[in-house]
């Protein structure tokens, strides 16, 4: 499946109006905020013949639950699948697997962390009530979807050393960008919370960057180290480091800008797990057999002249251009 849709889910009462952009979106927040009453709207929807709820979405919206999801899950195709807190199932291998390739969204409800799925620290959302307006009813509520780690404010930040999650093409990058700072590889996104902690005694100041698209499993614990007590900490998160290249003034490219700006119209859901997948192929495709031809693995050096770090790290935000020389 591509494309963003808009979904309104309503009854006499309580509308809920927000947009689905990716395949893996995830409802977060505390009890009594509308997560449930909202997976329990649509089941009713789909199971009642006279529910008295209504529906407006481009796209077939159909609930999983219960023991046999897996085979209720055969059953649905071309859709946007809700689940609720109640379904375990959701941090399962097994359950990664049947999202790996799937041609649904799914809208997943859960306070808990799910290290199997790739999902986008950008499709992490909370449920807040927008306003009171009049229905045929009397008073009803429209409630919104909001990110809930946003755009974070970004204080002016010298960092001493740099953490990236692997030490591939983005950490040659980082590595090269500066005499004055070190580069560290946490090897792996689920160990930078690890290496955070590990060089916390040096006294050091950290900024970590990581591939916004799939590092959502990991970014709370992060931002909660962050806020007590290890201000000399900061993250930087783009879609991808594949994403920093492809969206600057190195790929004058307006078939490129395109992609990058509209990215849910492109990257099929059958096809890319994460939007990161998705920028590597189109990055790796659009070099290929250039002076520009790109490498995860490697680094060509042309993304290293003087030149070119100078362009790249014009998409780096401007407290964190103290990086350059």
């Amino acid at each position: 499946m591509t494309g963003a849709y808009e979904v309104s889910v309503e009854n006499a009462y309580i509308r809920y109006e927000f947009v689905i952009r990716r395949n893996i979106t995830v409802i977060r927040g505390q009890s009594a905020t509308g997560k449930t009453t909202l997976f329990e709207m649509i089941r009713a929807y789909n199971e009642q013949e006279e529910s008295g709820i209504q529906v407006k979405c481009e796209k077939t919206l159909a609930v999983l639950y219960g023991k046999d999801w897996e085979k209720r899950l055969g059953e649905i195709e071309n859709s946007i699948v809700f689940i609720d807190e109640q379904s375990r199932f959701v941090k399962s291998a097994d359950f990664a697997r049947k999202v790996r390739g799937s041609d649904n969204y799914y809208v997943i409800i859960t306070r808990e962390k799910m290290p199997e799925l790739p999902y986008s620290v950008t499709e992490i959302y909370g449920i807040r009530t927008r306003g009171k307006y009049a229905g045929l009813a009397g008073e009803y509520a429209t409630n919104e979807f909001y990110r809930i780690y946003g755009e974070r404010p970004m204080q002016s930040f010298k960092p001493d050393v740099i953490i990236t999650e692997d030490s591939n093409a983005g950490y040659e990058f980082w590595n090269g960008i500066s005499d004055s700072v070190k580069c560290v590889s946490a090897g792996g996104k689920s160990n930078i919370i690890k290496k955070l902690k590990e060089l916390k005694k040096t006294g050091q100041r950290y900024l970590a960057i990581v591939d916004g698209a799939a590092f959502g499993a990991e970014l709370e614990e992060v931002l909660q180290y962050i806020r007590f007590g290890n201000p000399e900490v900061e993250i930087f998160a783009p879609e991808s480091f594949e994403y920093l290249l492809l969206s600057g003034g190195l790929f004058p490219s307006a078939e490129i800008k395109e992609k990058c700006k509209n990215t849910a119209d492109h990257a099929d859901s059958v096809r890319y797990m994460s939007w990161e997948q998705f920028y590597t192929e189109l990055i790796t495709e659009a070099t290929k057999d250039t002076e520009m031809q790109y490498s995860k693995k490697k680094l060509n050096l042309y993304y290293l002249s003087e030149r070119n770090k100078k362009i790249i790290m014009e998409q780096v935000p401007e407290q964190l251009r103290l990086l350059s020389k």
